[in-house]
């Protein structure tokens, strides 16, 4: 697949994350959360493009603008590369499927390993999370003003959201928004739901420097327990979140070493 050659490069320091430690396990009450410039050195795409699937390539070709291809390429390059640490395995022998809603899974060749994972980008950085045996949901944005932003959350939010969000100083609005969002839309990827109809479906904290909780699921406090949102800062200027099942799990969060990229390409 040709990669164009006009992509700009992130600045590496903007992500806060540490690099991982020396042998590095993922085990049972463990989520792993990785995060990864997506603009890279044209070279660098070359290899990660080489590891799609011609589904994978005809999607990337869909786009118009070049920094959105290369940025698809990128992230699901890397994904594939995140994955094969814990497969042990070449990025492009992993085989995924696809939920009704496009969530993606690994196929029957490799579920045994009990891995899950989801992927969330925003811009220039991405977000890859991971975890055996239960389903997981991560999402991403950069804190940006955005037009119109009453009538959204009036539209797609509840009535107490609406009210909360409505109160709070114009300076709040935006990161007040992207909490709101990120954390329904990783509790909708957790479950394999799209957002068009099902925003509504469950209320969040959102507040800026309020903890991120579930508070009610289809009016049911109940069911909001049964998960866990946990805040993420990967970069300044942006805001993540994560939703799992709630259990006795530990986050780790990394910055993945372009090194192993490498290091995955010279797999037999």
């Amino acid at each position: 697949m040709p990669v164009l050659q006009n992509c700009e490069l992130v600045n590496l320091s903007q992500i806060t994350w540490p690099l991982p430690p020396a042998g590095l396990t993922l085990g049972p009450d463990q989520i792993h959360v990785w995060a990864t410039p997506l603009d890279l050195l044209p070279a660098k795409l070359e290899e990660l493009a080489s590891t799609l699937v011609p589904l994978e390539r005809e999607r990337a070709m869909r786009f118009h603008f070049d920094v959105h291809r290369n940025r698809f390429i990128a992230g699901r390059g890397l994904l594939r590369v995140v994955l094969s640490q814990y497969l042990k395995t070449k990025p492009g022998r992993l085989e995924f499927v696809y939920g009704a809603n496009g969530k993606p899974s690994l196929s029957d060749n490799t579920t045994a390993t009990g891995i899950r994972f989801n992927l969330a980008h925003s811009e220039d950085l991405a977000l890859v999370a991971v975890m055996r045996g239960r389903d997981l949901g991560v999402d991403v944005e950069r804190i940006r003003p955005i037009p119109d932003v009453e009538q959204l959350v009036a539209r797609f939010f509840s009535t107490r959201e609406n009210a909360a969000f409505r109160a709070l100083p114009e300076d709040q609005r935006p990161v007040a928004f992207f909490n709101l969002w990120t954390r329904k839309e990783a509790w909708l990827k957790a479950i394999g739901e799209g957002i068009a109809s099902s925003l509504r479906l469950v209320e969040v904290s959102f507040l800026p420097g309020e903890p991120a909780r579930l508070i009610k699921i289809e009016g049911s406090h109940e069911e909001a327990a049964r998960w866990r949102l946990v805040d993420l800062n990967p970069a300044a200027d942006f805001v993540a979140s994560l939703a799992c099942q709630s259990g006795d799990t530990r986050v780790n969060c990394w910055r993945w070493p372009e090194a192993l990229i490498e290091a995955y390409f010279k797999l037999p």
